[in-house]
């Protein structure tokens, strides 16, 4: 809210001695909602902008408001942004170029902003598939879903390289590529080294991890 109504809701994020940890939690969680507000520019209650339908962000725009998070000091630990349009049953090579210039254009930018502050540094950038494709071309030129696939990662934290065997494209399973890297161990060392969390607890019967991608 806005005006006085505002300024005693941010009145709630202040603290006294003798507060308990709970009470104290709470108030911290006021001024950061205050911030959040703030970096998104407080749209929702903006009585001047026109009740029209959201568009889905261009990836670029996504990254661009989770740095201006991360800038804040908003609390969040995971943000999670999207670029769709990977299942390519058809004409894959254009939708491809398409799509990875796209990634490449969004990615960039916010590695490189997110160099130049403290809380940037301590970043870590994911990205991944939620399916692989098939090594073989189907009959429009484009490939079905498949099993293994790529996973990047980006950021000051990250000891860069190629990580796992070069998949064979001839010696494959049913069609599909031989995984020689479980991404169970990668989700596992981020959990562990950046998120500070015990992998077990998301991961079931996970043992593995890749320590030496990381700084």
């Amino acid at each position: 809210p806005a005006g006085q109504l505002g300024q005693a809701f941010l009145a709630l994020g202040g603290t006294q001695n003798g507060d308990g940890v709970q009470v104290a939690r709470a108030a911290r969680s006021v001024v950061d909602l205050d911030n959040a507000v703030r970096v998104l520019g407080g749209a929702v209650h903006d009585e001047n902008v026109s009740a029209q339908p959201q568009q889905k962000s261009a990836l670029g725009d996504q990254l661009g408001l989770v740095a201006e998070l991360i800038e804040a000091g908003v609390p969040t630990r995971a943000y999670s942004v999207s670029l769709g349009g990977f299942d390519t049953h058809a004409d894959e090579k254009a939708t491809q170029q398409r799509l990875l210039t796209e990634l490449d254009s969004a990615l960039v930018p916010f590695v490189q902003r997110m160099q130049r502050t403290e809380r940037g540094q301590r970043a870590i950038v994911l990205v991944y598939s939620e399916f692989g494709r098939r090594v073989g071309a189907n009959a429009s030129e484009g490939t079905d879903h498949g099993t293994a696939g790529p996973v990047f990662l980006a950021g000051t934290g990250i000891r860069g390289g190629f990580y796992g065997e070069q998949p064979s494209l001839t010696d494959l399973d049913a069609g599909d590529l031989k995984e020689n890297t479980d991404f169970r161990s990668i989700y596992a060392t981020l959990l562990d080294k950046v998120l500070g969390t015990e992998p077990g607890k998301v991961l079931d019967d996970n043992t593995g991890s890749l320590d030496q991608i990381l700084v």
